[in-house]
C-alpha cells in the first residue's frame, strides 16, 4: 500500500507479503520526490515514480520493450518482448547478481533479473521448471554461485566467487535486519541502481560501496577487488606460540619491508585488525610480564564470528588482512591475509562441516607451519640443563599428528591424490631458536636480508642445516611436511628472543610471559619474506 501523509508518500507493507524494492526485501518506507523505484510483490512487477508532473515520465515508458543489462560489465541487450524475457535469460552468458532488467523509460533503476526470473512468462508453459531462488530468502546464493572456479576466495569462508556475485552492503538505518546473518545486520544486497559515480544505491537511494561476500555475507575489505588478496595460514599445535609469533611478525615486517625492500606494510582494515593490534601493542608497550601476557586463544572466542558457509552457521576465524605496495611504478600492490586460529582447529576431530575453521590451509599462498621444540622429547633430551618455564614434561607432543593432519584436509579439500603434492610454498618454523639454536654448532646462521632483494642461497644453506638437525631428532616432521609440497623451507625463529618468567595472576593461576625489557625478536620475519620472494617476486626480489 502507498499512503500519502504530510506532503510525502510511504509504501507500507500488509499481510505479511515479501515486498523487494529496488531489489532489497523492505518493510516500505519514505519514497523520495523525483526518484525511480521498482517494486517486486506477489509475482508482480511495479515501476514507481514520486513527481509532481508523472505525465512526462509516463509518456516515456514502453513496458513492451526490454533490455538486459550487466552493470558489471556494462553491456545492454536489446530490446527484447517482455512474453520473450524468461527464454533469454536462459540463454544470457553471464546471468548473476548484478544482471538487471529495464523496460523503456526506466533511467535510474531496474530489477534483479535473478529474483524475477522465476515469475516471467515461460516459468508457466513450463511447469517443470525450478526456480533458483526462493524469494523468500531473496540473496542466498549458495546454490547458484559455484564455490569452487570464482575469480576471487573470500578471506572469511574460503568459498570462491566472481566480480558479478558481490553483494552491497545497505547504509540507511531502516534497511537493517539482514534474512541471513540477523535483525542487528544492515541488509545485503545485489545492486540494480547506481549514482553517476557508479557507486551502487541501496532502496533508499543512499550510496552504498561496501561490499559483501556472497555466501557468508561478511564485509569484503576495501580494495578487495582491485588487488590480489593472499592467504597466509599459520599452522601449529595448542600453545606452540602462534599468537605471539603473529603479533610479533606485524610489528617485524612493518620495519624490515620498507627498510630493506621500500615496501610500505599496513593495514587494510584497521577495524577488522584491532585484535591483532591490540596484541602487538600489549606486547611491545608493556612494563611488566603481566602486562605482556597474551591469552590463548580459545575455540570460538573473540577471534572467531559465527557466519553462515554452506547453509548452516559455524565459527570462523577473522582474517586480519595487511597491504604490501611500493612506490616504484612497475611493483603490483598486494594484500596478504593472516589468522590466529586455536591450535584445537588443527586436531583431528576438529575437521568437520560444523568447524572448518582451518580450511583457509587449501586456499593459501603460502603455509607456515610453527613446530615447538620445546614439546618434542627428543628435543628436551638435548636440551639437558635448560631451565624454562616453557617446558612441560607433562604434554604429549603430537606435532607430527596434525602435520599428517594438515596434509590429509589439505588433498581432500583440493582432490589430490594421497600421493601428489602441492607446490605451495610451505615454511617449516622451528620456533623458540633461542633455547636450541646452539645445537646447529658454533657458525652462527647467517641473514638472507640484503638490500633490495633475499639472498636465497642463504635461505637454502640455512634450512639445510636445520633440515639436518630435525632429520636427527625429529624425521618424522621432516617426512611429513615434504609430503604436502614440493617446496619446502626450514627455518629458526624466535619471537621473543628470551625465555619468559613464571607469575602469578590474581586469581592465583601461574602463568607464563615474557619480559617486556628483554624482547629480542629474532629471524621471525624471514620465512614471509621467503614466501613472499615465491609468490610477489616483484616486491621481495631473491638472488
Amino acid at each position: 500500500m502507498i499512503q500519502q501523509k504530510a506532503g510525502a508518500f510511504y509504501l507500507l507493507a500488509l499481510n505479511g507479503d515479501a515486498v523487494f524494492l529496488n531489489g532489497t526485501a523492505s518493510q516500505g518506507g519514505e519514497l523520495a520526490k523525483d526518484t525511480e523505484y521498482t517494486l517486486a510483490i506477489g509475482g508482480r512487477l511495479f515501476a514507481l515514480h514520486v513527481s509532481m508532473d508523472s505525465r512526462r515520465w509516463l509518456e516515456g515508458m514502453d513496458h513492451s520493450k526490454w533490455f538486459i543489462y550487466n552493470a558489471g560489465e556494462a553491456h545492454k541487450y536489446g530490446p527484447i518482448p517482455f512474453l520473450d524475457l524468461g527464454e533469454s535469460l536462459d540463454r544470457f552468458p553471464n546471468l548473476g547478481p548484478n544482471t538487471v532488467l529495464l523496460c523503456r523509460g526506466l533511467r535510474q533503476t531496474g530489477f534483479s533479473a535473478i529474483q524475477v526470473r522465476p515469475w516471467l512468462p515461460n516459468n508457466v508453459l513450463v511447469p517443470d521448471a525450478e526456480p533458483q531462488h526462493d524469494t523468500n530468502t531473496f540473496g542466498s546464493v549458495d546454490e547458484t554461485i559455484d564455490t569452487e572456479y570464482g575469480e576471487f576466495t573470500c578471506p572469511v569462508c574460503w568459498l570462491r566467487f566472481n566480480r558479478a556475485d558481490t553483494m552491497n552492503i545497505a547504509v540507511h538505518a531502516s534497511l537493517r535486519g539482514d534474512p541471513i546473518l540477523g535483525e542487528e545486520h544492515l541488509q545485503r544486497f545485489f545492486a540494480t541502481r547506481f549514482n553517476d559515480r557508479g557507486q551502487a544505491l541501496d532502496a533508499m537511494n543512499i550510496p552504498a560501496p561496501d561490499l559483501a561476500c556472497p555466501h557468508c555475507r561478511r564485509k569484503l575489505p576495501q580494495g578487495f577487488l582491485d588487488i590480489p588478496h593472499l592467504i597466509f595460514s599459520i599452522v601449529g599445535a595448542p600453545s606452540s606460540g602462534k599468537s605471539y609469533y603473529l603479533s610479533v611478525l606485524v610489528k617485524v615486517l612493518q620495519t624490515t619491508l620498507f627498510k630493506h625492500f621500500k615496501v610500505s606494510f599496513r593495514d587494510a582494515d584497521p577495524a577488522a585488525n584491532v585484535i591483532l593490534n591490540q596484541m602487538k601493542t600489549q606486547l611491545f608497550s608493556a612494563m611488566s610480564p603481566q602486562d605482556a601476557f597474551l591469552a590463548k586463544t580459545e575455540l570460538e572466542g573473540a577471534m572467531y564470528e559465527i557466519l553462515p558457509r554452506l547453509g548452516r552457521k559455524v565459527p570462523l576465524p577473522k582474517p586480519f588482512i595487511f597491504n604490501l605496495s611500493s612506490p616504484a611504478a612497475e611493483l603490483e600492490d598486494l594484500s596478504v591475509v593472516f589468522y590466529d586460529n586455536a591450535g584445537e582447529h588443527f586436531e583431528p576431530t576438529r575437521n568437520s562441516a560444523d568447524s572448518p575453521g582451518a580450511q583457509h590451509i587449501s586456499a593459501a599462498s603460502g603455509i607456515f607451519f610453527l613446530f615447538d621444540p620445546l614439546h618434542n622429547a627428543e628435543f628436551k633430551k638435548r636440551l639437558t640443563g635448560l631451565n624454562d618455564p616453557q617446558i612441560d614434561t607433562r604434554r604429549m607432543d603430537q606435532q607430527d599428528i596434525i602435520l599428517s593432519e594438515t596434509e590429509v584436509r589439505i588433498k581432500n579439500l583440493l582432490g589430490l591424490d594421497s600421493r601428489e603434492r602441492i607446490a605451495t610454498p610451505f615454511a617449516v618454523i622451528v620456533g623458540k631458536s633461542d633455547t636450541w639454536l646452539h645445537l646447529l654448532g658454533e657458525k652462527p646462521l647467517k641473514s638472507p636480508v640484503r638490500d633490495q632483494f633475499l639472498d636465497a642461497d642463504t635461505v637454502s644453506r640455512n634450512s639445510k642445516r636445520i633440515r639436518d638437525l630435525l632429520v636427527d631428532l625429529c624425521p618424522e616432521i621432516v617426512s611429513n611436511a615434504e609430503a604436502i609440497s614440493s617446496d619446502v623451507m626450514y627455518f629458526a625463529a624466535s619471537p621473543l628472543g628470551c625465555s619468559p618468567v613464571e607469575f602469578t595472576d590474581s586469581r592465583g593461576t601461574k602463568l607464563i610471559a615474557p619480559d617486556p625489557q628483554k624482547l629480542n625478536p629474532q629471524h621471525v620475519e624471514i620465512p614471509t619474506l621467503w614466501v613472499l620472494s615465491r609468490v610477489a617476486p616483484s616486491l621481495v626480489p631473491s638472488q
